[in-house]
């Protein structure tokens, strides 16, 4: 009798520590997911889930990164996110900016990857500000596309007391530099993500940023 009375006490404490358990791993799990993702959705419809932020290789090219930052002053930066938005408002590339509230400073994005998935070529669309020629004054038309019809919404965004933080990009050579801004257009994408890279000030990179989508704060960022 008494070992059987032992024996239910023992299953019956069991079931409670299991449950206890299970709750503790269930709030931890809640916590790590609100400390590691947060999400926004802007006041025209577009919802902007962070994944993830870190510095990486200014010369790495793996997977497609198109931009190759040779500075010892600068260092590129990468920030995942999940994007939806719907099919007549669609993500205006050029309107992200990466906010330094500390120095004032706003950063233009440098470089974008998109994908729906792990099959087929990611989106990329760069786009340059300026054309640009060669020594015979012959316009190039190689490597990003100079098309004045697809607006670059940045300086629409600019903050009072901030300054504008943007690397020209050469497509000439050392002797015969021909110096562009490029921008990022209107992705063709509904639901998909987005790797975005900004290229900040080494001096600066322990600090904590901010994510903006036009004029809207998306989420701090700490890298």
């Amino acid at each position: 009798m008494i070992l059987k009375v032992w024996r239910s006490f023992l299953v019956k404490n069991n079931s409670n520590l299991h449950f206890y358990s299970m709750k503790r791993i269930l709030i931890l799990f809640l916590l790590i997911n609100t400390i590691c993702y947060s999400q926004t959705k802007t006041s025209d419809g577009i919802e902007i889930v962070i994944k993830k932020a870190r510095l990486v290789d200014n010369i790495s090219i793996v997977g497609i990164r198109q931009l190759k930052v040779k500075s010892n002053e600068l260092r590129k930066v990468m920030i995942k996110t999940k994007i939806k938005s719907k099919p007549d408002n669609k993500v205006k590339l050029s309107a992200f900016s990466l906010v330094d509230t500390i120095n004032k400073i706003r950063y233009r994005l440098a470089d974008y990857k998109g994908y729906t998935g792990f099959v087929g070529l990611p989106e990329l669309i760069p786009f340059r500000k300026s054309k640009i020629y060669n020594k015979k004054g012959k316009e190039i038309d190689t490597g990003p596309p100079y098309d004045r019809w697809e607006k670059d919404y940045f300086d629409n965004y600019n903050k009072e007391g901030y300054t504008n933080f943007e690397v020209p990009v050469n497509f000439g050579t050392k002797d015969n530099p021909q110096l562009s801004i490029v921008y990022f257009g209107e992705t063709d994408y509904k639901k998909f993500t987005a790797e975005l890279f900004f290229t900040v000030l080494v001096k600066n990179t322990g600090l904590s940023y901010e994510l903006y989508y036009k004029d809207e704060k998306i989420s701090d960022i700490k890298f």
